[in-house]
Formats: structure tokens, sequence, C-alpha cells
């Protein structure tokens, strides 16, 4: 039995190069309609802030309603980080947390709550960026398709790896970037495996 278990691990690893392959492109292709819908859904959604922020800088009856979809918004937002405390801050250290094994996610509730939570601060013009949510729902989906393929911890930090290159890539339409930050700031060390996943991904 242990035997058989050792032969299945050594064949799974001179496939692995292949398989990481296939993999990151599913994983790329799936964080990139994700961070393309999410771009899409800001970029339809923000000249309406836009539009009402405007007309209270001359009608001061529509400042108090203003201040009210705020508060309402940020009321939302605080909901959905007591349901999923990971969404909190731009989620790159969460990202990096998991990979050295310190943190552990529900990769779905993280990836539906940031997905949510972002769109609100981001249309809302509240004090947040793309790239660390990108990255974070990027990695989600990296992990999540690991998990859908049982995939062994080693495949997993690459998928998880890829999908934060992947993310960043989609978010600001820069592939070469997703690359080199998923190499720097997320694996934190070069090889040929991260680097072919994370550029098939991107």
């Amino acid at each position: 039995m242990e035997k058989h278990k050792v032969l299945k691990m050594l064949k799974r690893s001179q496939n692995l190069k292949y398989r990481l392959i296939v993999n990151s492109l599913i994983v790329g292709i799936l964080v990139g309609l994700t961070i393309v819908a999410h771009r899409i859904i800001i970029s339809k959604l923000s000249p309406i802030f836009l539009n009402i922020y405007k007309k209270g800088r001359y009608n001061l009856i529509i400042i108090p309603l203003i201040f009210f979809i705020l508060i309402l918004l940020g009321y939302i937002v605080g909901k959905c980080l007591k349901k999923q405390p990971m969404i909190s801050g731009s989620g790159i250290p969460q990202v990096e947390g998991i990979l050295i094994r310190k943190l552990k996610i529900n990769w779905f509730s993280v990836l539906f709550y940031k997905f949510v939570g972002g769109l609100i601060c981001l249309c809302a013009g509240l004090s947040v960026g793309r790239e660390g949510p990108s990255v974070q729902m990027g990695a989600c989906i990296g992990e999540g398709v690991s998990k859908k393929l049982k995939n062994l911890d080693n495949e997993e930090k690459y998928l998880i790896t890829s999908g934060a290159s992947a993310g960043l890539s989609a978010a600001f339409n820069a592939p070469l970037s997703g690359v080199m930050f998923a190499l720097e700031e997320i694996h934190k060390n070069f090889s040929p495996l991260v680097l072919t996943s994370a550029m098939i991904a991107s």
C-alpha cells in the first residue's frame, strides 16, 4: 500500500510540468473573466456615483442623501467584513500567509465577499485600490481550482501564485508586471515551474 502511494506520487511529479501548464491556463481564464467582469461593473457604476457627487456641489439638499448612501454602503462592507475577516486590507499579506501555510481560508467565501466589498468601495470612491483585491481574488480562484482538481500541496502553491499573477495582469492589462509580482512579492523565489505557471496564467 505504501509502495503504491510512493509510485503514484512519483508519477504525478513526472507529469507535473505538463499538468501545471493546463491547470495554469484554466486558472488564468477564470481569473481573467472574474477580474474583467469586476472592472466592467465598476466602469458602469462609478459614473453614477460621480454624477451624484457633482450634483452635491450645487445642490445642498443632496449632501445629506450622499452621506446617508455612504454610511449605508460602509455598513454593508462592514457586514461583509464581519462575515469574512480575511477580506480586510489589500489582501496581499493574506495571500502570502496562505503560501507559507500560516493562514487557512474558505476560498469561495473570500472570493465572493472580496468581489462584492471591492465593488462597493471602488464604485463609491472609497479608500481602496484595484491591485490588492485583484491579487487576492486571483489567488482564491487558483486555490479553488487546485482543490477541485485535488492537487498536492506544492501544486496548490503554484496555482495560487499563478492566480495572483493573473489577477494583477487582468486588473492593469500588464501581464509582465503580473509575472514579476508573482516571483518577487508572492512566491519570493525563482523556479522554472513558478515562472511557467505565472506566465501562462498571466
